[in-house]
């Protein structure tokens, strides 16, 4: 018999993973909510929660949701692909080699486990192992466009351009395969097809879906936002928008008179110069300890 709240979580899934891989992130994420409201303990809804706090730059929020998958299945791989981004996108370098290596425990003869170790691996810092794994993925699926890509990614990163440049006309030789399957473990489609006709190269897009972020937007906030007011004035002095607008226009209104007002007199000057580096050392203090996006 089957059960139709079961049925209703996968339609919701359904519909995430399509909103996911249009890059429609907020959408997805909805989606992944709904279907955690009816099963809260759903691995697959809690790991494409976890995809889209990924994509939206939140590794924190993502490894507890990809942590309460894998409470419930612990093999589950579009979870373990997420958490091992995330500790990566956490700074948290040494657990990301070893989630990545656990994805290789799990399929060594998986190219896409491969992929997913060599660019965890990269952005975790570690340079040899992620261009080994791009070599092994090509190796076992030469004829996947995505793995060219990914050997042209980490080659590109590691300053190899005569790699990275043949390695793009090998995924751009075999052009587009179309869509992977994407079942309930899958890491997502393989979107690597490129165009024949020597179209933009867009390597962002060809990625894997969990090794892509959505854009940074640094204050989005409009009339109708009930948040608008915390976006623009922060939660403190000078942590808002405005508040770092105005300690920049400072350092510049008063760092202008100190350089070029010769007329000035040497006491002013030197005032001026004192308030315009007071300013300029507090917006660059402020934006590295407040730069999050609102």
């Amino acid at each position: 018999m089957d059960d139709p709240t079961r049925g209703t979580v996968a339609e919701h899934l359904q519909r995430a993973e399509l909103m996911y891989e249009l890059g429609q992130v907020p959408d997805a994420r909805a989606e992944a909510d709904a279907a955690l409201r009816i099963d809260p303990l759903d691995p697959d809804a809690n790991a494409m929660a976890a995809a889209c706090a990924l994509a939206d730059h939140d590794p924190d929020e993502a490894l507890v949701y990809a942590g309460a998958a894998l409470a419930h299945r612990p093999r589950h791989t579009r979870a373990m692909v997420t958490r091992g981004y995330a500790l990566a996108d956490a700074g948290r370098d040494d657990e990301a080699l070893q989630a990545a290596a656990s994805l290789l425990d799990l399929d060594h003869t998986s190219w896409r486990n491969h992929i997913h170790y060599a660019l965890i691996t990269r952005h975790a810092g570690a340079a040899q192992p992620a261009l080994d794994a791009a070599w092994n993925a090509v190796n076992l699926a030469p004829d996947q466009p995505r793995t060219h890509l990914v050997l042209a990614a980490i080659a590109e990163d590691l300053g190899m351009d005569d790699l990275a440049r043949r390695s793009r006309q090998a995924a751009a030789d075999l052009g587009d395969t179309g869509p992977d399957s994407t079942g309930p473990d899958s890491a997502g489609p393989d979107r690597a097809g490129l165009d024949r006709a020597g179209l933009a190269f867009d390597l962002g897009r060809q990625l894997p879906p969990e090794a892509r972020r959505t854009p940074r937007r640094w204050v989005d906030a409009d009339a109708d936002d009930p948040r608008w007011r915390e976006k623009v004035f922060g939660q403190g002095l000078f942590r808002g928008a405005l508040g770092r607008s105005v300690l920049l226009g400072t350092a510049i209104v008063f760092a202008v008179p100190a350089l070029l007002g010769s007329e000035i007199a040497a006491g002013p000057r030197l005032a001026f110069a004192a308030v315009a580096l007071a300013a300029w050392v507090g917006w660059f203090t402020v934006l590295r300890r407040h730069r999050d996006p609102e």
